[in-house]
């Protein structure tokens, strides 16, 4: 993979991204490619793949401002979206994983990128975090239908708004945690569409707040 593919592809599809903020992703895409061959963390490391399948939904995201800081990814795997928007926006982040290679290889990153003191990685499961530290937005990406992950984090009271990028069964995710046991503890504030690709995928991201207890 050449530099000049990727950097290309961004410039095409991300016009408004800065030199330096592309180089940077550029940057962090080269580690990411060199630590995929040793540890299964991405299959989307070509420069096409890499875009459509992450530093689009970062763009989105970050359009849709309904991100506030500290924010923690969770389940962070590769990186994304958390550390990838840590190096565009430099807003501070926390990247929970679980898995404790992948939170090995993110302290790494981290390193590389400069990225210290910014961006924290915590090894471990988010809902130990959260017992004791306070984060204002919990973003999550693939790691599982909405009633699941508020499943983990329920019983936390240190932050209060979740933001989960989905894809188009999105409706019928959140219909289903609608009829469940928890269906008056989240609402349903905004949610932005997009479209990936050159075939044109759906994807949405959805802004949802805590109830406050008692209410």
């Amino acid at each position: 993979m050449s530099e000049g593919g990727l950097y290309e592809l961004l410039r095409r599809y991300w016009p408004e991204l800065d030199e330096k903020s592309a180089r940077k992703v550029v940057q962090f895409q080269e580690i990411l490619a060199k630590e995929n061959k040793i540890q299964n963390l991405t299959r989307l490391i070509s420069p096409s793949d890499f875009v459509f399948g992450h530093t689009v939904d970062v763009r989105e995201l970050l359009k849709t401002n309904y991100l506030t800081f500290p924010a923690m990814d969770l389940g962070s795997g590769c990186g994304v979206p958390g550390l990838l928007a840590a190096l565009i926006t430099q807003k501070p982040w926390i990247l929970a994983e679980a898995e404790g290679h992948k939170a090995d290889f993110l302290k790494r990153a981290v390193l590389e990128c400069e990225l210290e003191g910014q961006v924290r990685v915590f090894s471990g499961r988010a809902e130990m975090f959260l017992k004791t530290e306070q984060v204002e937005t919990i973003v999550a990406r693939a790691v599982g239908p909405v009633e699941r992950i508020f499943g983990w984090i329920r019983n936390c009271s240190t932050w209060n708004k979740l933001v989960l990028l989905k894809g188009p069964s999105w409706t019928e995710e959140w219909q289903n945690f609608l009829s469940g046991r928890d269906k008056k503890k989240l609402i349903l504030r905004n949610s932005h569409e997009y479209f990936v690709g050159p075939e044109k995928k759906k994807r949405i991201i959805v802004e949802l707040e805590r109830v406050p207890r008692g209410t």
